[in-house]
């Protein structure tokens, strides 16, 4: 047994909550911008050939989409237990080896302490034991808990789990080493089946597929991957036992060589899991790294609050098609003012398509504008950013799409004042993005405070920004809206905004 020293900062207390605060209302918000059976899973096709289409596939410009189809229901792996819940639980899995340091922030939206138990393991030598350690944890009133989680295990992946004693509590982690820095949500739930889109091979790039097991039973899971080459089922990864309370981690590498473009499915034959992929991407003052958690579903629509083009710099979004028919897709652009004509883009059967934002003529320049995907059959979508040559490192990273949208969202900072996700972290920007057609009356406040920073009426189809300097460094924010809303927080230090994104939890009860 081995107990963790937990440094703790309150986060929800405005500094400026006294005065200034209705100045901040207005100026604040800018446009800124093999010899087994078959795969069972949902991509284990073998195929000679599978067509990937690079840049942009079919894309015309069409009339307007209609804003009106219905909401998607909530598929995104974060659901966050109420606040009068008896009991939440909450699985992180970085798969970052010695590449990064691990940071896991517990944040409390609720206005009482929140106990639990952290449950943590290493990595285990061939026929041993899995190193354990249980640790208590108190998260309080509005505010936010950092843990390192690596303490009291072995060098190399570790993975924890979380019980608390009520609800209201979200855990995200933060990685962070010689090659940049990334954010990502722990999950909040288990699943049969997760999906990532996008992932590199090529050389200097390595990704690791990690699979976690929490669960008192074990796991046999199937995983397939979608290249620019075809659809790789590995022999190695048909039928791969994740045992009850253990992780495993992939390197993907080893079966899917020299690849710039990859979308993963893991499908359980049995049991559930939960499943992150780590990207490092280049080195040095040229690279970067990504921390992803899965997607537990595939989804007809895909969301991202916030992506600017900047100069030099590419933007990327990845969609998946593991259907074995064609399937259409249509992306849309809000922007704070003005309109965008939406672009067609047709994903044949079975494959990975890059749509590549910064070469599309006709989006903005400079700006940030929220992006939807909708398709006509079940995708998944992700996106990377690299940053104009020189550019202040990180120059890379990527993040994935978002399904849920909302009217109540806490947004987590990458760290605390004592406890920062890396040197100089910060809030750069929020972005949040009415994908309705109705206006929304957008009300932004930190956690624990009575009065709000931001007060805008956002109209439908659009998108505000605040500026990080309004938000605070590391302020944990609470947005509500009345209609539902989708978010996106833009961190730094970076090369171009996007880099390292994030995005809120949507709050219930």
């Amino acid at each position: 047994m081995s107990e963790e020293e937990i440094p703790v900062a309150a986060e929800g207390r405005s500094p400026d909550e006294g005065d200034g605060a209705a100045q901040a209302t207005t100026p604040g918000l800018r446009a800124r911008r093999p010899s087994v059976p078959p795969a069972q899973g949902r991509w284990a096709v073998i195929i000679s050939v599978a067509v990937v289409v690079v840049g942009i596939a079919i894309i015309a410009a069409l009339d307007p989409v209609s804003s009106s189809n219905p909401a998607p229901t909530p598929t995104d792996a974060v659901p966050v237990a109420p606040a009068g819940a008896v009991s939440s639980s909450a699985f992180c899995a970085a798969g970052a080896g010695t590449a990064a340091a691990t940071t896991i922030y517990l944040t409390n939206s609720t206005a009482k302490v929140v106990t639990g138990t952290m449950t943590t393991i290493g990595p285990a030598a061939s026929g041993a034991a899995v190193p354990t350690v249980h640790t208590p944890v108190a998260v309080p009133a509005h505010g936010t808990a950092a843990i390192n989680p690596a303490t009291g295990l072995p060098a190399g992946n570790n993975a924890s789990s979380f019980v608390f004693a009520g609800g209201g509590v979200v855990v995200t982690q933060v990685v962070s080493g010689p090659n940049g820095w990334s954010t990502a949500p722990c999950a909040s739930v288990t699943s049969g089946s997760w999906s990532f889109a996008g992932g590199s091979t090529t050389t200097g790039d390595t990704l690791t597929l990690t699979l976690f097991n929490p669960t008192a039973t074990g796991a046999v899971v199937s995983i397939s991957f979608l290249t620019t080459t075809g659809v790789v089922t590995p022999q190695a990864y048909q039928g791969l036992v994740v045992p009850a309370g253990s992780m495993v981690e992939e390197n993907v590498g080893d079966f899917v060589q020299a690849q710039a473009a990859i979308a993963t499915s893991v499908t359980a034959l049995s049991g559930s899991l939960v499943s992150t992929e780590f990207q490092q991407w280049s080195s040095g003052a040229n690279g970067g790294l990504s921390l992803r958690l899965g997607s537990p579903a595939l989804s007809e629509v895909w969301r991202f609050a916030q992506t600017t083009n900047t100069a030099k710099a590419t933007i990327d979004f990845y969609l998946a098609n593991p259907a074995t028919t064609p399937v259409d897709a249509t992306a849309t652009f809000g922007l704070s003012s003005g309109s965008v004509l939406p672009r067609h883009i047709v994903l044949p059967p079975l494959s990975l398509t890059v749509f590549t934002a910064s070469g599309t003529a006709g989006l903005p320049q400079q700006v940030p504008f929220a992006t939807t995907f909708s398709a006509t059959a079940p995708i998944v979508v992700g996106r990377s950013v690299q940053a104009a040559a020189g550019a202040s490192p990180p120059v890379w990273g990527a993040s994935s799409g978002t399904v849920s949208v909302g009217r109540h969202w806490l947004v987590p900072a990458p760290g605390t004042a004592t406890a920062p996700g890396t040197a100089n972290a910060a809030v750069n920007s929020l972005a949040v993005a009415d994908p309705g057609q109705g206006p929304a009356a957008v009300t932004i406040t930190p956690l624990g405070a009575t009065r709000p920073i931001a007060m805008v009426t956002l109209a439908p189809g659009h998108l505000v920004v605040l500026d990080g300097k309004n938000l605070g460094t590391l302020a944990t924010v609470v947005v509500t809206s009345s209609e539902p809303v989708n978010v996106e927080e833009d961190n730094g230090p970076s090369g171009a905004a996007g880099i390292v994104s994030s995005t809120g939890f949507q709050l219930t009860g």
